[in-house]
């Protein structure tokens, strides 16, 4: 059987043709040897313990927030930070299942915002010193449909990739944020049984896009963001606060939406990123004013997508994960800027600063398109290079620190009543 690749002799397969990738990765791709096609029984494997691992830990987070939910009640103190130590957990679900099912190399790089912020440890795992409250906003560049398949791997139908890198930062920083972090997710997946409550529970911001019906829905959400502990005499809790102002991800139906928003707006659109939305992002950062000092942006690129064609419909869940192909690297671009110097005196100057923030991306990743990188002005002058892994692959014990104890008490005291009723 011949070798096979997701990238072969410089070219990417989409749509059933060959086309060529960035001169960049072809050069990386032609000096490693071809991955051989994976045998169906190995596949077959590779599928049944991904679904067994993801579902049995899904189950475990899931009963571990049902069981939290009474601290609501008791102290909302407790039940928040409860409910972080459950998004910790979703963390280490999907960061561990990038790392053991996939390889995943990402370049981080940044402005002179930044510069101070980004290190890489000596053992090759990065470090980020970012604050511990702000607001994200990035270009959505690759996502998945929603479909049964996706439901199974992971918590995000719509949203993977994009999301794990930016939640693999939040794991990455010090202090420690992956329990904090809030995404602003489509509404519609909030229906979605069993695992739309465990988003609910674990904080996130759900956006039907009309205004009407999120202004309520976004009021209370953000209430509870800026809420003070200690019945309002304590500090604020952290917050990522995660946004896609683009609305949608990069794609052929989103750049169609695109053009024509640019139409009606009468702007120009685009090449590499979509004409962002700024109403969403305007009435959280006009609720969040006061209570957080910058607004982190992260700029996101692929290599191995040719121009005219979209990541999606290259890297896709088949070779990533049940066919162990590793993936093209991912480029990851940092820039942070203070909300005292945003104009948000009315809709119109925001929407006006966040269209030239989309202009800047948009040369940031014209420049990678060119020449495979991105400028950085941390790590002297280059990129870091890293992957997605743990710390410590103990770490996901923690998923089970709840539920194991509970369900051993369970069975020592379902024997100890056999043992006195048969006594």
């Amino acid at each position: 059987m011949p070798a096979k690749s997701v990238h072969q002799n410089g070219l990417a397969t989409s749509n059933g043709n060959m086309v060529p990738i960035l001169p960049k990765v072809k050069e990386a791709i032609s000096q490693q040897v071809p991955v051989p096609e994976t045998a169906l029984p190995t596949r077959i494997i590779r599928v049944v313990l991904l679904l067994v691992y993801f579902w049995t830990s899904s189950i475990f987070i899931g009963f571990t927030q049902y069981i939290g939910t009474p601290l609501y009640l008791i102290n909302k103190d407790h039940y928040y930070r409860f409910m972080a130590f459950t998004k910790q957990c979703m963390t280490l679900l999907v960061l561990s299942m990038t790392q053991w099912w996939t390889t995943t190399t990402v370049f981080v790089s940044g402005d002179d915002s930044v510069q101070d912020l980004i290190h890489k440890l000596p053992d090759g795992r990065l470090q980020c010193n970012f604050a511990s409250r702000m607001v994200l906003i990035a270009n959505h560049q690759v996502a998945r449909t929603s479909s049964f398949a996706l439901l199974a791997l992971t918590f995000f139908p719509q949203l993977y990739n994009d999301w794990i890198y930016l939640w693999w930062t939040a794991y990455a920083n010090r202090p420690f944020n992956h329990g904090h972090v809030y995404i602003v997710l489509k509404d519609s997946i909030m229906y979605i049984p069993l695992v739309g409550l465990g988003l609910r529970l674990a904080g996130f911001v759900f956006m039907s896009r009309k205004m009407k019906t999120d202004t309520p829905r976004l009021t209370r959400r953000l209430g509870q963001l800026t809420r003070r502990s200690n019945g309002g005499q304590g500090g604020l809790q952290p917050m990522w606060l995660m946004m896609f102002p683009e609305g949608t991800n990069l794609s052929k139906n989103g750049r169609a939406k695109s053009v024509k928003w640019a139409e009606r707006q009468g702007e120009k659109d685009l090449k590499y990123t979509l004409i962002p939305r700024s109403t969403g992002t305007y009435f959280c950062l006009k609720a969040l004013k006061g209570t957080l000092e910058w607004v982190y942006d992260c700029t996101l690129a692929y290599d191995g997508v040719p121009e005219g064609q979209y990541g999606q419909d290259i890297f896709t869940l088949r070779s990533t994960y049940f066919e162990q192909h590793p993936q093209a690297p991912i480029h990851m671009h940092w820039r942070r800027f203070k909300v005292s110097d945003i104009p948000l005196e009315t809709p119109e100057d925001f929407h006006a600063w966040l269209i030239e923030r989309w202009n800047e991306k948009e040369v940031l990743l014209e420049e990678h398109a060119k020449t495979g990188e991105f400028a950085s002005s941390i790590n002297q002058g280059k990129s870091i290079t890293t992957e997605v892994k743990l710390r410590h692959w103990w770490e996901i014990w923690q998923i089970g620190a709840v539920m194991v104890p509970v369900l051993a008490g369970i069975f020592a005291f379902s024997r100890l009543v056999g043992w006195m009723r048969s006594g």
